[in-house]
């Protein structure tokens, strides 16, 4: 059975389920013949230095015990574990390096006859980086797996999923819900804490770890707030001093905030202390922010059709698209280049606005977000989450998702 079909299974499950505890691994197929190629109770979730791998044969009465082997590209198969026994379930391979593919199979002792493995293997790439994932119209966040083949967990069902923002610093996930006055927040085990507020309709949302400060946009009441992210029981919200129509978009940076207002077309730089360190005005429908490095802010615009690269020092450059419109942009902190995708393109600018790279193989993009510690992209595509190469190879897909609006990944600690 595909694994697009048994992850689309379980998500439709997951929504039907109950909301207040986080979900398991969905990606765990269910069948009967237990040799066949097409089948494999093993699941393995990626994690940093070590893959954690999990089995369940419970229906089976026959089963004495289970032993685990592993290969490398071009190897042998080796015993990993000594007979584990008929109730184990779970077995973490460690001391493992990252970015290194590693491929597992489970070999079943079956009372009266010879060990014998059981199902097609799986592979598993460790690594120190996540991605959640917010899916609109399950209405669930997951966390993916280093090597985007599996995932940790899911939570939900939020009601309207506007956007996610990460905590680096402790690896949970903010989400915003335009159906709840207030903000979630998912730690990196899945416990979910409701924080309520005198919001109305939440939207963009922004979080600067290191700073320990939060920015929401409440487009109900055309404000935008900032909060301290070390309140954790509360959520207690400044408002910023300035006027809004419309404002879709925030990119926090350096203890302070760009804010875009869609309707006044006008993109400001916002800091705690009431200082507006630079503003842009008679801008084409600013309509998506990615902030950069070196006080710069990548401005998306106009239907997609218009793309600019703000500077705090108040300097605008106009970069030209490879495409006709964009959907979406991400920003290589490290570089200053921008990632831009298209609903079939996807390209890479420098800092000074040259074109590096252009695909145009990448269909129905709809959210992307770029690693730059691991150098990956992260694209959703459809119903699909992609892990992206710079050279244009696709390391990893996961299929099932039903409308990925976002897409937000920890680069791990």
């Amino acid at each position: 059975m595909r694994r697009a079909l048994w992850i689309g299974c379980c998500l439709a499950a997951l929504v039907l389920a109950c909301s207040d505890r986080p979900r398991r691994n969905p990606l765990d197929p269910q069948a009967e013949d237990v040799q066949s190629e097409s089948f494999s109770a093993l699941t393995a979730l990626a994690l940093d230095g070590q893959v954690e791998l999990q089995w369940d044969f419970s229906h089976f009465i026959d089963i004495e015990g289970y032993r685990l082997y592993r290969r490398q590209p071009k190897g042998e198969w080796e015993p990993i574990t000594p007979v584990l026994a008929s109730d184990s379930t779970a077995y973490s391979d460690v001391g493992l390096q990252n970015g290194m593919d590693y491929e597992y199979q489970v070999s079943l002792l079956v009372a009266g006859e010879d060990e014998r493995p059981s199902g097609r293997p799986v592979i598993a790439t460790p690594g120190p980086e996540v991605a959640w994932v917010a899916d609109r119209h399950s209405g669930l966040v997951w966390k993916i797996s280093a090597d985007a083949r599996s995932a940790h967990f899911a939570q939900g069902r939020f009601f309207d999923l506007a956007t996610i923002a990460l905590d680096v610093a402790d690896g949970s996930c903010w989400v915003s819900d335009r159906g709840f006055a207030g903000l979630y927040r998912i730690t990196g085990d899945g416990e979910l804490a409701a924080l309520a507020a005198a919001v109305e309709t939440p939207g963009a949302l922004a979080i600067d770890a290191a700073a320990r400060i939060g920015w929401l946009a409440d487009t109900g009441r055309q404000r935008v707030f900032f909060f301290s992210l070390d309140m954790a029981d509360s959520l207690a919200l400044i408002p910023v001093d300035a006027t809004f129509t419309q404002p879709v978009a925030l990119a926090a940076q350096a203890g302070g905030c760009w804010i875009a207002d869609q309707a006044q077309g006008r993109v400001l730089f916002y800091q705690t202390d009431g200082t507006r360190a630079v503003e842009f005005r008679s801008l084409a429908a600013p309509e998506a922010l990615a902030a950069g490095s070196e006080g710069d802010v990548w401005l998306l615009g106009g239907d997609g059709h218009s793309l600019m690269r703000l500077n705090r020092t108040g300097t605008a450059l106009d970069v030209g698209l490879p495409f006709a419109a964009a959907v979406g942009l991400a920003v290589d902190g490290a570089s200053g280049a921008c990632w831009v995708m298209g609903e079939r393109d996807l390209a890479v600018l420098s800092a000074d606005g040259t074109l590096e790279q252009h695909w145009t193989n990448v269909p129905g993009g709809s959210a992307l977000s770029f690693d730059a510690v691991q150098q990956r992209a992260w694209i959703a595509t459809g119903n699909a989450l992609l892990k992206f190469a710079p050279e244009g190879q696709i390391l990893a897909q996961l299929d099932g998702f039903s409308s990925i609006v976002r897409i937000a990944v920890d680069p791990g600690r």
